[in-house]
């Protein structure tokens, strides 16, 4: 029986991937760097500082990784800040709503920084629904390895074998499944060709599941 369910952020709780995907294409312009867009996608859910360790490397980058994840945050932060509106997955509020009605913990582990994690839940409105959220930056390995979903599960005092993990990327349920959890991927088409074929579910729309299906699982 579960009791708690984690929550991935980007294409999961928000359609943000297609602007991350603009927001990567904009940094890598800057830094003289064309890039296909299967590339990018194969970034969805990885922790920032891997992706810029692997573009540093391919592309044979001057600057170091950190300085190069400062510049991303810092410009990330304010182009979601500058959106006019951003909106919540359909049917996420609904499932949200029923999976508290049963009595589960949630909360958001996302790859993002503290600083966009905020500022994407205030925008979409969902902020009192997540007071727990783990960033990437809080951990010393970053998705696909597991070490964000077992610090969630401890700061949420929940065995991992009783967490379900929602997730949108091949990189989210590989963690997540190495985190000895469950995994509902939300294929979501907007996050690119993802291979979800690890997870225990894979789903097209949240009404596929509910609070107390979730609490079975």
């Amino acid at each position: 029986m579960a009791e708690a369910v984690i929550f991935d952020m980007d294409g999961v709780l928000v359609d943000s991937e297609p602007y991350h995907f603009k927001v990567e294409k904009i940094l890598l312009k800057k830094l003289g760097i064309s890039i296909s867009d299967s590339e990018i996608g194969s970034f969805v859910g990885l922790a920032m500082d891997k992706m810029w360790h692997r573009i540093k490397t391919k592309y044979n980058l001057t600057e170091e990784v950190k300085d190069l994840v400062k510049k991303d945050t810092e410009f990330r932060v304010a182009y979601f800040a500058g959106l006019e509106s951003l909106n919540s997955i359909k049917g996420v509020n609904t499932l949200i709503d029923t999976i508290k009605g049963e009595g589960l913990k949630t909360a958001v582990a996302s790859s993002s920084h503290h600083l966009l994690i905020s500022a994407v839940l205030e925008k979409i409105r969902l902020s009192s629904c997540f007071p727990e959220r783990i960033s990437g930056f809080d951990v010393e390995h970053g998705k696909p390895c597991p070490d964000i979903y077992i610090k969630t599960a401890e700061i949420l005092k929940v065995r991992p074998e009783n967490c379900v993990v929602i997730e949108d990327s091949y990189n989210g349920v590989k963690g997540a499944k190495a985190a000895g959890m469950k995994c509902i991927a939300f294929k979501n088409p907007a996050s690119g060709d993802q291979d979800l074929s690890d997870a225990d579910l894979i789903i097209n729309s949240f009404d596929e599941i509910d609070g107390s299906s979730l609490k079975k699982f």
